[in-house]
């Protein structure tokens, strides 16, 4: 009887379930935080590793995955090492901390890039991943080896890892590299333009810029049919060798069109460049 009201035995073992229901719900949760909490005082990789696998898909999970890329950050930073740092991104592609994790890697690249001769970079390649394919890239060092040396150089460090193609006009080219598809966004710097005599063909790779001659930065173009009016004004340094098809396709991707919002022919799907790989090739 509760309250002067007699209960039914089905509606007392209801009223255990639920409250024993409550207990286990509210002692979970204790339990939980206070694991939390033990995992977070001993600041370890391998203490919220354990964390998370007694706690899966706990109310502290989030918490626990942000405290765990944290301290694989720092052990990279301790290390400042290319493997390192590689480690973390594969662990943590989407992490706030990329950005910067792209900015050391290039400090530690940059050395190493800049020794590069015309005659060992003629025998790079760039393989630039899609999910539509791979589009595989050769260099003109004779003929732009800064710019050469800046795209390389910015695909070693992962820095168009998810990076998007955000213009597309159907058949005449495809346009990426920029940071979260930000049209206006680069890697923090520009190059003195390296004009040359190559001509923009089907094929032909090159470096978008601004109206300054020396404002490109990261986002490049991948020219699709003759374009004329750009030959000398805008720096080529590649060419596909293998893939045109797959740019082909992707330029044929519905977009905004010419006169679409916020801008013309800005993909409606994103299209992501999962990475550039710099591979040899004898």
């Amino acid at each position: 009887m509760v309250g002067g009201v007699r209960m039914s035995k089905n509606f007392g073992n209801q009223w255990v379930k639920i409250f024993g229901l409550g207990l286990i719900l509210f002692f979970g949760f204790s339990c939980e935080k206070r694991d939390f909490r033990k995992a977070v005082e001993k600041n370890s990789i391998e203490a919220i590793e354990q964390f998370l696998k007694k706690h899966p898909n706990g109310k502290y999970k989030m918490d626990a995955l942000a405290s765990l890329a944290l301290l694989h950050y720092q052990k990279a930073v301790a290390e400042n090492t290319v493997a390192g740092y590689e480690d973390f991104l594969k662990r943590f592609p989407k992490s706030s901390l990329k950005p910067t994790v792209v900015k050391n890697l290039i400090q530690l690249v940059t050395p190493e890039v800049n020794a590069l001769s015309p005659e060992q970079i003629s025998h790079l390649r760039a393989l630039l991943k899609t999910d539509y394919g791979v589009i595989k890239i050769r260099f003109y060092p004779d003929k732009a080896p800064e710019h050469c040396r800046n795209f390389i150089r910015l695909a070693k460090a992962h820095f168009y890892d998810d990076s998007q193609f955000h213009l597309i006009i159907p058949g005449v080219l495809i346009q990426g590299g920029a940071p979260e598809g930000d049209p206006d966004a680069g890697p923090g710097w520009t190059i003195k333009a390296e004009f040359n005599e190559l001509i923009n063909q089907p094929g032909a790779v090159g470096m978008v810029r601004g109206e300054h001659p020396d404002s490109a930065g990261s986002q490049f173009y991948i020219a699709l049919t003759r374009i004329k009016e750009w030959d000398g004004k805008f720096t080529i340094f590649g060419e596909i060798e293998e893939g045109l098809e797959v740019a082909m396709e992707i330029s044929q991707m519905p977009s905004t069109g010419a006169q679409g919002r916020p801008y013309p022919f800005k993909p409606l799907k994103e299209i992501v460049i999962q990475g550039i790989e710099i591979s040899y090739q004898n």
